[in-house]
């Protein structure tokens, strides 16, 4: 498990999560473009998403656990401890996933009565249950292909659920199966990817000699269960309230929407810390402070120059945004999408801190951030969405990230010495920000006239000329970027990059 593993790696996981999101954003387009799930339907389904989140909870977080010991175990070269830990959690979760399962079934039809008023609707949160179940079992084993850092292979399994659940649920949606047919699509993939899942982890593990007793499984994953209840608060807070307070699940669906848009920018963050984890975790356990330290502060430079601009022209074309990609309808979430674009930037930063802190084992200590978190949420949304409607929850969202990144950054130096790259943060920010004046006159309207998609284009193509142009000025690339970007690139990419470095370099 070697650092420049993170350049494939995330190379793999960011190409996944392009083919991911690019179609769940086309699912997503084309649902809304045709009218086949309306605003108030997609209120639904955000609330059975919530459901789903709750579900996902029974596994205790040992899947992470997996990860953790795991990736330890093999990078001391102990086999065998490692097999221990992969069949004692498999059975633990399995048995925990069938359980939730069971209890969501029992309690369908209250559930479908708070929720609509109704208890007709018990059918679709049984629907829900069973893709939990199914997805509760594709991420466990995912985890371990994670822990052996088989990235390709993980990358895989996600694209064949991403694919067979969105095409089957899109199809039967317009069928006019309406939100029970998506779920069923949900079903169908989730269920593909565990059996892809399952036959790519299998003979990775020799067979243990001995049983890893859960107990010490449970004392790392249980705090991060606790830190799971507390972010389920804080990504599904705001729906859930939204629902109860108002009523008006078109209103739902267009905030549901807003924060959705957003996971497009999972593809820059999210690879880089599912590659960065184990990396972290085993040099750890090889007590190598200084290795942890680069790989954090190289991790932190990837996310200035990728994160920061994309959540920065986002927030500024958002009302152009909307249009493009789900219609006119959508457009009055557009201020809440700016604010809510800008919060990324704040969650990525904590992102990169708490994943540290869970490869350090600290889970203690990011539940303790958590439950502050948490608690802040439900305070401010109780305040500000009754007075600011969606503008209010997307206000929440941003001022609890900055509360949660302070926190964490103060816990993480308690324990290991790390520096972000302060570089990478102040040229980026400075690259991004100088794009903002030349966004706001082409949204003001004096492309007015085009179509919406031509504008959209020439927004971004202007906005990508001035970072870039920025960049180039602020001699903000060196040589080790360009490094990277080989690591994580064919070879075949080798003399394009190979140019830019002499061009950004100015070599």
């Amino acid at each position: 498990m070697k650092t420049n593993s993170m350049g494939k790696g995330t190379f793999q996981i960011t190409s996944t999560n392009v083919i991911q999101y690019l179609v769940m954003g086309l699912f997503y387009i084309v649902v809304t473009k045709t009218n086949t799930l309306t605003p108030a339907d997609l209120g639904v389904l955000s609330v059975l998403s919530f459901i789903a989140s709750i579900l996902v909870l029974s596994t205790l977080a040992l899947p992470t656990a997996l990860t953790k010991f795991v990736s330890e175990h093999l990078g001391r070269n102990e086999s065998q401890k490692a097999a221990s830990v992969q069949r004692t959690v498999t059975r633990t979760v399995s048995m925990l996933s069938l359980g939730g399962l069971m209890v969501a079934t029992v309690l369908s039809a209250s559930l479908s009565q708070y929720f609509w008023g109704t208890a007709e609707s018990f059918q679709l949160i049984i629907l829900i249950s069973i893709s939990a179940f199914f997805m509760n079992l594709m991420t466990l084993y995912n985890s371990g292909l994670r822990a052996l850092c088989l990235f390709g292979k993980m990358s895989l399994v996600t694209i064949i659920y991403i694919l067979s659940s969105r095409i089957i649920a899109v199809v039967l949606a317009l069928l006019d199966f309406g939100v029970s047919g998506v779920i069923l699509g949900y079903i169908i993939g989730s269920f593909v990817g565990l059996i892809v899942a399952i036959t790519f982890i299998r003979g990775k593990f020799p067979n243990p000699d001995n049983k890893m007793p859960i107990k010490p499984l449970l004392q790392f994953s249980l705090p991060l269960f606790l830190s799971s209840i507390a972010l389920l608060v804080f990504s599904q807070a705001d729906i859930l309230i939204l629902a109860s307070i108002t009523s008006d699940y078109a209103l739902v669906g267009i905030y549901s929407i807003a924060v959705r848009s957003l996971l497009v920018l999972s593809v820059i963050t999210q690879p880089i810390m599912v590659t960065m984890f184990p990396i972290v975790s085993a040099r750890f356990g090889l007590q190598d402070q200084k290795g942890v330290g680069n790989v954090v502060k190289m991790t932190s430079r990837y996310l200035s120059y990728t994160i920061i601009p994309s959540c920065i022209i986002l927030s500024v074309i958002a009302p152009t945004a909307l249009n493009v990609f789900y219609g006119p309808d959508y457009v009055p979430g557009a201020t809440a999408l700016s604010i809510l674009a800008i919060s990324i930037i704040i969650s990525a930063l904590f992102s990169l801190v708490t994943t540290t802190l869970t490869a350090i084992g600290k889970t203690k200590q990011v539940l303790q951030i958590n439950l502050v978190s948490a608690t802040s949420v439900i305070v401010l949304l109780l305040s500000l969405v009754p007075l600011f409607s969606i503008i209010g929850a997307a206000i929440t969202r941003l001022v609890v990230q900055v509360i949660s990144l302070i926190l964490a950054a103060y816990m993480l130096k308690r324990y290991v010495s790390v520096q972000l790259d302060r570089e990478a943060l102040w040229k980026s920010a400075i690259a991004s920000t100088i794009t903002i004046p030349f966004l706001f006159v082409l949204e003001s309207g004096i492309i007015e006239g085009f179509p919406v998609v031509q504008v959209f284009a020439v927004e971004i193509l202007v906005a990508g000329f001035i970072y870039v142009g920025s960049l180039y000025i602020l001699k903000a690339l060196n040589d080790q970027d360009f490094d990277l970007i080989r690591q994580s690139f064919p070879k075949s990419f080798s003399k394009i990059f190979d140019v830019l470095q002499i061009i950004m370099t100015r070599k």
